[in-house]
């Protein structure tokens, strides 16, 4: 069976997200697949700690004519941010408790739900070795010290496909 990912509703997986971020990151996602030629519905492949899993991706189509808006780099990385949150929050319950700043080694600060803490590092990528830039990733979230768990996931859009490993 596959999960359904539906990047429209970020907002409602994690409460915490600005609205205006969740709509940003789940139209930039839109434009970063669309650049593929994906369509809603495009099967994403996921290596979550070694478990090989698939998700459908859903998600509201853009104006082609918006990618000339948009910085191609932040499209890619904030399309990762939509499918990385969207996909902890349905395989792990993780749920977004703060954005984190430079200095503190990741991108998010989530619970779980058991309540702990999970500092999550987040890269996208449109294609090439995804596994490069985990071994990177994994470094950098590594040395944070604002909570006990620590992941990172790398998205490549081209394929579609992620990658979550956990410290």
């Amino acid at each position: 069976m596959q999960e359904t990912l539906d990047l429209s509703l970020l907002k409602q997986m994690h409460p915490l997200l600005p609205a205006v971020t969740a709509m940003e990151y789940a139209h930039r996602a839109a434009i970063g697949l669309g650049r593929h030629r994906h369509e809603p519905g495009v099967v994403l492949s996921a290596a979550l700690d070694g478990d090989l899993k698939q998700a459908r991706l859903h998600w509201v189509p853009s104006p082609s004519h918006d990618a000339v808006q948009i910085d191609r780099h932040r499209v890619t990385e904030d399309a990762a941010e939509a499918i990385a949150l969207a996909l902890v929050h349905a395989d792990r319950g993780w749920v977004v408790r703060r954005r984190l700043q430079r200095g503190e080694f990741a991108d998010w600060l989530l619970v779980d739900p058991k309540c702990k803490h999970v500092a999550l590092e987040v890269s996208g990528i449109d294609d090439g070795d995804d596994g490069r830039r985990l071994r990177e990733k994994l470094e950098q979230v590594r040395q944070t010290t604002v909570a006990p768990c620590r992941a990172a996931c790398v998205v490549e859009l081209a394929t579609p496909h992620a990658t979550l490993a956990s410290l």
